[in-house]
């Protein structure tokens, strides 16, 4: 064949591979866009004549009935979904406050028959606000309980009691005086549930007693001392089986005050046991009620959660990761926008956020929290962590529900949110008006002249990696206006979720769900045909396993916002044709077991066909580490000192005297097993513990370390410093509560002069009075013996100015130890790199000399190669110019098995209120802005572009009074922009800082002095990493990595970083791991953890020693 012939084939070959490669990216293409169009308008909006649904709760502000005569008035009504009538259809009864309730029967295919009147429930003229259904009398039909409120008639509760008609129009018959449910507390939601396991339903009720703004938390001192008066208390109601409820609260220790508008019920610590999670409005704590399974409840909030939120509004509970522990949602009110931000929230008083968790109210910020269920402690106490701010769901404006709920049916719970108040009652511009002026007018002249803003309700995608994102417009459900009640139902049986939504002046909406129609994904609803007493089967928990996956729900059904959702588990299985196994657990603790469920379909349950439980042994996960902390007698508590950091800097964005306390590790007599050196906070002596032969550590030398508890310990590290093989103690003074260059920072060298005794050398070190944050040895000179580097943290009261960092040499002798600051002489761009906490002595490039690498606050991760003795800054050669954050950890191995070190570093974590990215970083900036002969400090963020300062009008101006003059209102302030505010020019001339990314990461070594940053899975990003121990802790050949962090300094108006409990995180030994659950590990460490050291114990035995601020020192055995 001809070349000519030859070339031709091989040009039609490749024509036809390029056509092929062609048509796949076409037909890829095409299943991708289908994908996407196939959630575009997911859910129809339905017209009024479509539906039949007319109802709007109308508000009809008067002389008597306005803001100022009733706070409560926007609170809105609820949504109840359920069949009254048992033909299959699930109907809608919503509530009015000024208006009737109507109660809307299905008729079938979504369109729907106002039977309110027919069947006696539209209720009188009192102000309703919740609704719940249950069975009150165990008939097995759904009964309607309606919460009432108000002050201008009755306010006893309504109980309609279905009349039991299949398939007819249904009636109810009220009877809440009869059943002694007839509850005049100022109720907002009910729920029913079997707390005490008697096979009925009980009721729990909340309420909102009236009261006057600004008293709530002296109230709730004083209740909590002198006893609370019934009616300021949310009611227990026990039903006695027999038409009768009996009022259990005070037997059942639920005697409280409370402003309550929320209610979940569920199994948080899976002992079988329903428990409460109760919402609580302003500064009134929320509850979290542990059952203690003999008619009595524990308020166990402040041991459960690290923080919650302030004026708590709905919540809803569910397993929204898809672990088979429930989680808990609640919603606030911290707007998305920085205008509204800036115009309606009020600045945090910082005397009086710290009077609420002195008098023991809890830490509570204004913003959402997703609580992440850690699992539960040593005590069968379920840990819980805030995961909102990292999952996108931190700020929904002035949110009343919050609902879980998997609307696209692809095995994930999504949330839907509603918002809106129908008027700013925290506009701050408002409330400025001269008292003069608002005395002129009435209460309801007042109330019309507040402003108002539709804002629009929110649904988010979970996107199964903690995340949640925004698809409330991609949905169609993001409806802009003053929505408070929602619910949902497969209101057309066709095995998607629909929603219903009571809105304030505006017709309610019913929302269909198009996924089914679509195809989207595949479904299985479950319905439980109950025992006699408990026909719905409430409590009822199922899982669904399969390929390894788990799904996991418990029936409940007040979830939201005053409103209660149909009594059916509804499970979204993606595109699974059928469930390995469906396992089903009673109440009563009857289980029952079905194999290979096909999909699609509704599922009746029946518990006649559940069996009692065997003595199966549970499943007990192998755990890796064990608490020894009170076994080996450790009982040193690290004692932080009052001090206040923002009177000398206002806008600080968090303490800077707590960095505290030291922690060192080391064998300090030979014997083979390492004792322990802890630092103390101001005014607190340091602890050394010597480790006996039986494990048990025991105070030493305490005289010694007496004599310097004037100084704060932030770090320290255990070295020969006179080569006599014995180990030295090094201290390193820090904190903000001297002035700068003060002796207080004073570092400290103990020599150790064997048989456990040190002695402090007053001579051996040369003047340090930079507040410091870490020591490391290492004989950087190779010339036999270790010298230091020394890590400047701070320059005191002078937030973020680069303190002095030093690297000392060792020049000692037989006279004595003594070391020489040579910084200057070796390392010249070393002395002020910046606000250093961690360091490390690493040989990169194997020249026999060892490295320098550096992080730190508002660093980059810094290089310093050593040239024959000579240090030489290579950051940006490494690539690191770019990498400034808030690095708090780090540590070194070659992680990835390839012959080179690599990094693990801890930054501040993806869950904080602070965020930046490559395009919208993060930044301070630092001038005498208002020419005061005072440095002043400016946090900025970006939103759509623009760059905004941090913080508010109040605070802002407290820093630089000016600002008042300049911006007259909240509203002009909230609608500039940082140059705006502080000029372009005087930013230009600012020291400042930026940071693109708080993510902490794996650094990988590629060789020629190049890295790769990858970010930390999303578990690992919960919060600050300060402390990084690398080991292969599970023994499968590859090195793994502890972690411990959070940051509880933060100033008050942005929540604390405090959701980590420690992490054990798997490496592959291929530079990538998995972070475990502490219920996984056993490794669950609490508080603000700052180092962390293991260390050889008797027996033969290893273990992590855990330094917590403000804390007691923590020991875990690895197992």
């Amino acid at each position: 064949m001809s070349k000519f012939a030859l070339d031709l084939m091989n040009c039609f070959k490749k024509a036809r591979v390029f056509l092929f490669s062609l048509l796949l990216v076409v037909l890829y293409t095409s299943c991708e866009k289908t994908e996407e169009q196939n959630s575009i308008g997911l859910f129809e909006k339905l017209s009024v004549e479509r539906s039949g649904i007319e109802f709007s709760n109308n508000i009809t502000e008067n002389d008597s009935i306005n803001y100022f005569s009733y706070l409560y008035l926007y609170m809105g009504g609820g949504v109840a979904i359920g069949d009254f009538n048992k033909d299959g259809l699930q109907d809608i009864y919503l509530t009015g406050n000024m208006v009737e309730n109507k109660l809307y029967l299905n008729k079938g295919n979504l369109q729907f028959e106002d039977i309110t009147h027919t069947a006696g429930v539209a209720a009188d003229n009192r102000w309703v606000t919740g609704v719940t259904l249950g069975d009150a009398n165990q008939d097995g039909w759904l009964d309607i309980y309606v919460s009432v409120s108000g002050k201008w008639v009755t306010r006893k509760n309504l109980l309609y009691i279905n009349d039991a008609k299949v398939g007819a129009i249904p009636t109810f018959t009220e009877s809440a005086e009869d059943y002694g449910l007839a509850d005049t507390g100022n109720t907002t939601q009910a729920v029913f549930f079997d707390y005490d396991l008697d096979g009925d339903q009980d009721l729990y009720v909340a309420n909102y007693p009236m009261t006057a703004p600004g008293q709530n938390m002296e109230k709730y001192l004083n209740y909590t001392n002198m006893g609370t008066p019934y009616d300021q208390s949310d009611r227990l109601y026990r039903n006695d089986g027999n038409g009768k409820f009996t009022d259990a609260t005070q037997e059942a220790n639920l005697v409280k005050y409370g402003l309550s508008l929320g209610i979940s019920v569920g199994d948080f610590n899976q002992d079988g046991w329903p428990d409460l999670y109760v919402c609580n409005d302003f500064v009134t704590p929320d509850y979290f009620l542990i059952n203690n399974k003999d008619g009595t409840f524990s308020d166990e909030n402040l041991k459960l959660t690290n923080h919650t939120s302030y004026f708590s509004m709905g919540s809803d509970v569910a397993d929204f990761n898809n672990d088979g522990l429930l989680d808990l949602l609640q919603v606030d009110m911290l707007p998305k926008s920085n205008s509204r931000i800036k115009e309606n929230m009020a600045t945090m008083d910082m005397d009086r956020f710290y009077d609420i968790v002195r008098n023991g109210l809890h830490h509570q910020y204004s913003t959402n929290t997703l609580q992440l269920n850690m699992g539960n402690d040593k005590d069968g106490l379920p840990r819980f962590g805030d995961v909102a701010r990292m999952s996108g769901l931190s700020s929904t404006d002035w949110s009343w529900a919050a609902l879980f709920a998997d609307f696209d049916n692809d095995g994930y719970k999504d949330v839907y949110v509603t918002n809106g108040v129908r008027r700013d009652i925290n506009n701050q511009d408002f409330f400025k008006v001269p008292k003069e002026e608002m005395d002129k007018l009435n209460d309801l002249q007042l109330t019309k002249k507040l402003p108002f803003e539709k804002i629009k309700n929110f649904a988010f995608k979970n996107n199964a990696d903690y995340t949640f994102s925004d698809f409330g417009e991609q949905w169609g459900i993001d409806f802009e206006g003053f929505s408070n009640g929602v619910a949902y139902g497969d209101l057309d049986n066709d095995g998607d979720l629909d929603l219903v939504v009571n809105n304030l002046d505006d017709i309610s909406i019913v929302y269909e769900n198009k996924a089914s129609d679509r195809k989207l994904n595949n479904f299985l609803r479950v319905k439980m045909n109950g025992p006699i007493d408990n026909a719905f089967g409430l409590g009822c928990k199922i899982w669904l396993e399969d390929g390894g996956e788990t799904q996991f729900q418990e029936l409940t059904l007040t979830r939201g916002f005053q409103s209660s959702v149909e009594p059916v588990l509804h499970f979204g299985i993606g595109k699974k044709n059928s469930i390995e196994k469906v396992r089903v657990l009673w109440q009563d603790g009857k289980e029952q077991v079905l194999n290979n469920v096909e999909a699609n379909q509704l599922l009746a349950v029946d518990y006649n066909n559940a069996q009692t439980k065997g003595e199966s042994q549970k499943e007990v996960r192998k755990k890796l580490f064990e608490d020894i902390t009170d076994k080996v007698q450790l009982k040193f508590k690290h004692e932080e000192n009052p001090f206040n950091d923002f009177a000398y800097q206002v806008l600080l964005p968090h303490k800077t005297s707590e960095y505290g306390p030291a922690l060192a590790v080391a064998d300090i007599d030979n014997n083979g097993l390492d004792d322990i050196y802890i630092g103390g906070a101001y005014g607190q002596a340091g602890k050394m513990y010597y480790q006996n032969a039986d494990g048990i550590f025991v105070e030493i030398l305490n005289e010694v370390w007496e004599a310097d508890q004037k100084q704060e310990d932030v770090g320290a590290t255990f070295f020969d410093a006179n080569g006599d093989g014995l180990q030295d103690l090094y201290v390193v003074s820090g904190g903000n509560e001297a002035e700068n260059e003060s002796e207080y920072y004073q570092d400290r060298l103990y020599i150790n002069e064997g048989q456990g005794k040190f002695r402090k050398d007053s001579t051996a070190l040369p003047k340090i009075n930079s507040s410091g944050s870490c020591v490391i040895s290492g004989d950087f000179d190779n010339d036999g013996d270790l010298d230091l580097f020394v890590g400047g943290r701070l320059t005191p009261r002078n937030y973020p100015v680069a303190p002095r960092s030093y690297i000392l040499r060792n020049e000692s002798s037989a006279s004595g130890p003594k070391f020489v600051d040579v910084t200057e002489e070796i390392a010249p761009g070393l002395a002020h790199v910046g606000m250093v906490t961690k360091a490390e002595w690493v040989d990169f490039d194997k020249d026999n000399y060892l490295d320098l690498m550096l992080v730190g606050e508002w660093m980059p991760i810094s290089y310093f190669n050593n040239v024959q003795g000579k240090f030489v800054n290579e950051t940006e050669k490494s690539g690191f110019s770019d990498t400034t954050g808030w690095w708090f950890g780090m540590i070194s191995e070659d992680f990835d098995n390839d012959g080179d070190i690599d990094f693990v570093m801890g930054n501040l974590g993806q869950n904080y209120k602070y965020q930046a990215t490559e395009k919208e970083p993060f930044s301070i900036y630092m001038r005498d802005f208002d020419r005061n002969d005072k440095n002043d400090i400016v946090l900025s963020y970006y939103e759509s572009g623009t760059e905004y300062p941090v913080r508010g009008k109040g605070c802002s101006s407290e820093q630089i009074p000016v600002i008042n003059y300049k911006f007259k209102d909240y509203k002009s302030f909230a609608s500039a922009s940082l140059a705006d505010v502080y000029t372009t020019d005087e930013l230009k001339e600012s020291l400042q800082f930026k940071v693109k990314s708080f993510a902490s990461i794996y650094l990988e070594n590629m060789g020629d002095g190049k890295f790769k940053k990858w970010p930390l899975d999303n578990l690992a990003q919960t919060s600050s990493i300060n402390a990084i121990l690398a080991d292969d802790f599970n023994n499968d050949g590859n090195i793994d990595i502890v972690v411990g962090g959070n940051l509880y300094g933060s100033e008050v108006e942005t929540p604390r970083n405090d959701s980590s409990y420690g992490s054990f995180m798997v490496g592959n030994g291929k530079g990538s791991f998995s972070s475990k659950m502490p219920y996984e590990s056993g490794l669950m460490v609490k508080g603000e953890v700052k180092a962390m050291e293991k260390l050889k114990l008797a027996g033969g035995h290893e273990g992590i020693l855990v330094a917590r601020n403000n804390d007691y020192l923590q020991l875990l055995k690895i197992l």
